[in-house]
């Protein structure tokens, strides 16, 4: 007889997806001054203007948003979970998932150390470094986007295999996540461009590029909620 799973825990892990999105918005980008960011077309003396006007707002924004940061990779635990009841516990993919939601938080506490130095002690330092800090997180937060991608081609490929009438996650969703996945590819272009829509603030690298992944966590946690129902009902009539 099949040993049942204990999915006490799972929906508070699931929670933390949109935990860390709501954080994200409001301590990293309202707080930050991220919603939108500086155009990098700017120059240095306008960059250290915002940290040395804004420094508490933002030390206070970067503190919490490093905090919270680690809700993320709660979240992709509480997906791949899910997903070894698709594949099975040992697969591959689940692997890779895991190791992509875990390391995606990296790159997001380091920019936020960036932005969080930068506003530490603005008064004493000069605009060129105030601005190298502010384009060192950014490069940084964007660039690193490889790691979420392979979270999402892995946890897209393993609800694709899910032979369930009525699969535990939509395969519509599941294709979704790997084109939002393969989209990220665009950030490449952003360190060649200080304006325009592959620029940092531009149309494509910031408001597409955001708006696709801010659709799909929320959309996911929410099937992962309803995955757990049904993964407790299966057990139930087992």
């Amino acid at each position: 007889m099949e040993q049942k799973v204990d999915t006490r825990f799972w929906r508070l892990c699931a929670w933390n997806g949109p935990l860390f999105m709501g954080v994200f918005i409001i301590f990293w980008g309202i707080m930050g001054h991220n919603l939108p960011p500086y155009s990098a077309d700017l120059p240095a003396s306008d960059i250290a203007a915002y940290f040395r006007e804004n420094a508490n707002q933002v030390r206070t924004g970067m503190v919490l948003a490093m905090t919270f940061t680690i809700s993320y990779c709660v979240w992709g635990l509480a997906i791949a979970k899910v997903m070894e009841q698709v594949v099975g516990k040992d697969n591959i993919l689940v692997d890779l998932e895991k190791w992509g939601a875990g390391l995606t938080v990296v790159p997001v506490l380091v920019s936020c150390s960036f932005w969080l130095t930068g506003a530490f002690r603005p008064e004493a330092l000069p605009d060129s470094v105030l601005q190298m800090l502010y384009d060192m997180a950014w490069l940084l937060i964007d660039l690193a986007y490889s790691i979420t991608s392979v979270q999402m081609f892995a946890l897209g490929a393993a609800f694709l295999m899910d032979r369930r009438q009525q699969p535990l996650v939509p395969k519509w969703l599941a294709w979704y996540g790997i084109w939002v996945g393969f989209m990220f590819i665009a950030e490449c272009l952003m360190p060649f461009f200080k304006s325009g829509p592959f620029s940092r603030s531009g149309t494509l690298n910031y408001w597409i590029e955001f708006s696709i992944w801010f659709v799909w966590c929320p959309t996911l946690t929410y099937y992962l909620l309803r995955s757990i129902t049904r993964i407790e009902q299966e057990q139930a009539h087992a």
